[in-house]
């Protein structure tokens, strides 16, 4: 049979409600990832709840698991995938590390960033730190003391430790997924972790590592290869630059909901997103088209405002939505997330800096403790846009 996702018995879990803790202590008091990892053993294909509890579910395989996918902009699915598919990335970071790491993991375990990066420091051995609320500055005090020499991160998590002017100079790596890395995201991370090898990777739920960053990685690429994973691009046709992946970590098929841009063909895996891959073997990714707003024949990212947004002073984070307008065109709304007073006329000014066509018709200003995340620990776009587009 093959290797399952185990506890090692080195391995030590902690966090502001939980001293360190061994595997027997953590399932003496039914820690859900204690309960999760015996149910994958016990071969009751589990997945971690919103309220840090653990459905199991029937399998006829021992070793498989359920994950949620981020849900920024559509409802989270759920992914069916093999103990292996992760073991098997599991080593290849395992070869870059010393022997004894501290990781700090941050989000709710319901989302398969977070859950990864725990498992892989409990399978491996390690120390290993979770701050649940990123809100919480007991929490964030606390991975302080704890000296996290290897982190697990997105962007979103990023802005919002830079705004408590958290330091974390133990920190040797940080791996950071889920999102776009901006110049000036980068920046905070370099301040947050100033002695930490910054790691960009590009992936996915259903298909976990596909690229990774190194010191030679030009500016706007995700990277090469991960190792031990294939990438091609579609030449021509319709699908022209669509990414198509093969490797060990692929997941097995969707436990609940589907994807319309995913297929499978002889191995090969695409959830319907585009890149470029230059001479070197850096990809490039190519935007999806509803993130890009089209206003009087001329065309912009949703990204590029949202940067120059979150570029203002007491601007952690921001998010730009459009709205489908009778001329079929569009209307732009923004949303920013505030830690202090923000002027709206400077928001405004600095947005005709990139293009005075593109001006939304309004911009929220939302406090930084009201800032709605999902469990992946990017921004909630789906409760953004219920909340504020049709007021």
């Amino acid at each position: 049979m093959a290797d399952l996702i185990r506890w090692n018995q080195d391995a030590r879990y902690s966090s502001l409600q939980v001293k360190s803790c061994n595997f027997t202590e953590a399932n003496s008091k039914n820690l859900p990832i204690a309960k999760f990892i015996r149910k994958i053993s016990e071969g009751k294909c589990p997945l971690m709840l919103d309220l840090e509890e653990v459905e199991t579910d029937v399998s006829e395989t021992i070793g498989v698991f359920r994950t949620k996918t981020g849900g920024t902009t559509k409802e989270p699915k759920s992914v069916l995938r093999t103990s292996q598919s992760w073991i098997k990335s599991f080593e290849v970071i395992n070869s870059f590390q010393r022997n004894n790491e501290n990781y700090l993991i941050f989000g709710d375990l319901t989302h398969s960033l977070a859950l990864y990066g725990m498992l892989e420091a409990l399978y491996l051995g390690h120390k290993v730190h979770h701050v649940q609320k990123l809100k919480s500055k007991d929490e964030l005090k606390l991975s302080v003391k704890f000296e996290p020499t290897f982190v697990y991160i997105t962007p979103t998590q990023i802005r919002f430790i830079s705004s408590f002017f958290v330091t974390l100079p133990s920190t040797l790596n940080v791996y950071i997924g889920g999102g776009r890395l901006n110049f000036q995201t980068r920046e905070m991370a370099k301040q947050i972790f100033p002695n930490a090898i910054v790691h960009l990777f590009y992936g996915s739920s259903e298909t976990s590592f596909i690229t990774i960053s190194d010191e030679f990685t030009p500016v706007g690429s995700v990277g090469k290869a991960f190792p031990n994973v294939e990438i091609k691009l579609e030449k021509s046709g319709p699908n022209k630059n669509r990414i198509w992946v093969k490797s060990n970590y692929l997941f097995l098929k969707y436990a609940e909901g589907s994807n319309k841009n995913l297929v499978w063909q002889d191995g090969w895996l695409t959830i319907g997103e585009y890149g470029k891959i230059d001479r070197d073997g850096y990809l490039f990714l190519l935007n999806e088209n509803n993130s890009r707003i089209t206003i009087a024949d001329k065309t912009m990212e949703t990204y590029e405002i949202e940067d120059k947004l979150k570029m203002a002073e007491n601007v952690i984070d921001a998010a730009v939505w459009k709205i489908e307008n009778k001329l079929s065109d569009y209307r732009i709304v923004a949303a920013v997330a505030t830690n202090g007073e923000v002027h709206s006329d400077r928001l405004y000014d600095a947005l005709k800096e990139i293009n005075k066509i593109f001006k939304p018709k309004k911009i929220y200003k939302i406090s930084l403790n009201e800032w709605p995340l999902l469990p992946s620990g990017k921004t909630d776009l789906r409760a953004l846009k219920s909340h504020y587009h049709e007021r």
